[in-house]
């Protein structure tokens, strides 16, 4: 059954202009420019990734 309260899907052309990524959605050029770092390190993107944005939060957080 569907919720008559739901959004319809929207059309083709009217979806997202980027795809959707681990990150959320951001652009083919930047998500190469990530993907090319990684790999550059020998690590898979999400390793790196992770490790990139745990090192960035403590500095924030002064630790």
């Amino acid at each position: 059954m569907v919720d008559d309260m739901s959004r319809p899907p929207k059309p083709e052309g009217e979806k997202y202009k980027t795809p959707q990524r681990q990150l959320g959605r951001v652009s083919d050029e930047d998500w190469e420019t990530l993907k090319a770092a990684a790999a550059k390190r020998g690590e898979t993107f999400s390793a790196w990734a992770l490790a990139v944005l745990r090192r960035a939060a403590k500095r924030e957080l002064g630790r």
